[in-house]
C-alpha cells in the first residue's frame, strides 16, 4: 500500500504524520519549531521527523506517494513559495524548493487553515457537505474555504483572508497596518491583550486574583474564568469578544453562505461557553436567516487536522 505524508509547520510545533488512502492518521511525530531560525533548518527538522516516522513504521520512501505541507501564510502556487506569513516571518520563502532537496515524489504546499478545512470536509465536521468555512483562532486568525468539496483560494491564491476584515474601524491596531481587524479583536493574542488592559484598569477585579496580580500569567482563558464569577470587568471583555467574533462570522456567512462554519484553535476548548452565545448572535445577523443560517460547530479533527488535510492534498488535486 502507498501512503501519504502530511507535514505541518506551525509557529509553535512542526509535525509529520503518516496517512492512509482513507485519510486516517496512522502515526505522527512532532518537535518545537523555533520559528526564529532560517527556513532551511525548519525544513530539515521536518525531514528528520519523516525519517523517524518511517523508521518506526518499518517503511521506506518508496512506500510514499506524495507529501503535503501545511504552513501559515499565502502560497504562490506557481513557484510554491510562501509569499507572506506575519506569524513566522516568511516572505517569498522557497519552501517547496527546500523540500525538493530531499524528495523526488510530488510535493504539495498549502495554507494550514486550508488544509484543516479540507480535512474537516473530508472526514470531520463538514463531512458530506459541499460548502464549509473553517476559522482557526490562534496567535492570529486564519480561514479555509471549501466550495463544492474543493479549496477556494481566490485569484492569485490570495483569498480567504477574513482575519483582516475590519470589524471596528476605530479599534486596536492590527499587524497589517489597519485598525479593528477581526484578528486584532478576536485572536488569542487579542483576548490576552484585552484581558491585561482590563486587569490594569480594574486592580480589584477577579482577573487580578486569578493571575496572582501578575498580568504576565494571563492567558486566553483567564477572562472567561473570571466572567463565570460575574466579575464586571471580565464580563465586559467577554461580551465584547463574543460580539466581535459573531460580527465577523456573520459577515463570512453573508458573503459565502456555507452550510457550516467550523471553529478550531485552543480557545475553542471552552466548548459551549464560547460556541452557544457566538452562534446565537451570529445567526441573528445573517441576512437570509429566515430561509437559512449556517450552523456553527467545533472542529472534529483536533490537532491532526492540518496533517491530514496536507496529506490528502494530492488526492484532492488529482481528481
Amino acid at each position: 500500500m502507498k501512503y501519504s505524508i502530511g507535514i505541518e509547520i506551525g509557529a509553535k510545533l512542526t509535525q509529520a504524520g503518516l496517512v492512509d488512502k482513507f485519510g486516517r492518521l496512522l502515526a505522527r511525530k512532532k518537535i518545537q519549531t523555533r520559528k526564529e531560525r532560517p527556513l532551511q533548518e525548519i525544513v530539515k527538522d521536518a525531514v528528520d521527523l519523516v525519517d523517524a516516522l518511517l523508521d518506526d513504521q518499518d517503511l521506506e520512501l518508496r512506500n510514499i506517494k506524495h507529501i503535503g505541507v501545511g504552513c501559515p501564510g499565502a502560497p504562490d502556487k506557481d513557484s510554491e513559495n510562501i509569499m507572506k506569513n506575519y506569524v513566522m516571518g516568511f516572505y517569498d520563502a522557497p519552501i517547496k524548493e527546500e523540500f525538493k532537496k530531499y524528495y523526488k515524489f510530488p510535493i504539495f504546499i498549502e495554507n494550514d487553515a486550508n488544509c484543516a478545512a479540507l480535512a474537516e470536509s473530508f472526514a470531520g465536521a463538514a463531512e458530506d457537505l459541499d460548502y464549509s468555512v473553517l476559522v482557526n483562532i490562534g496567535i492570529g486568525i486564519s480561514c479555509g474555504i471549501i466550495i463544492e468539496n474543493k479549496i477556494y483560494d481566490g485569484f492569485e491564491y490570495a483569498g480567504g483572508v477574513i482575519s483582516h476584515m475590519v470589524i471596528d474601524k476605530n479599534g486596536p491596531a492590527c499587524s497589517c497596518g489597519r485598525k479593528g481587524c477581526l484578528e486584532a479583536l478576536c485572536s488569542e493574542t487579542a483576548i490576552i491583550k484585552a484581558t491585561k488592559e482590563a486587569a490594569l484598569a480594574n486592580p480589584d477585579s477577579q482577573i487580578m486574583k486569578l493571575c496572582s496580580n501578575d498580568i504576565n500569567l494571563i492567558n486566553e482563558f483567564t477572562v472567561f474564568e473570571a466572567a463565570e464569577t460575574s466579575d464586571e470587568a471580565a464580563v465586559k471583555v467577554v461580551n465584547k469578544y463574543i460580539d466581535d467574533l459573531a460580527d465577523g462570522l456573520a459577515n463570512v456567512a453573508n458573503i459565502l453562505m456555507p452550510e457550516v462554519i467550523i471553529l478550531c484553535g485552543g480557545i475553542t476548548s471552552l466548548g459551549d461557553t464560547l460556541l452557544k452565545p457566538v452562534r446565537e448572535k451570529m445567526q441573528q445577523r445573517v441576512f437570509h436567516r429566515e430561509v437559512f443560517s449556517p450552523d456553527l460547530k467545533l472542529a472534529e479533527m483536533g490537532s491532526a487536522a492540518v496533517l491530514i488535510g496536507a496529506a490528502i492534498l494530492g488526492i484532492d488535486r488529482s481528481k
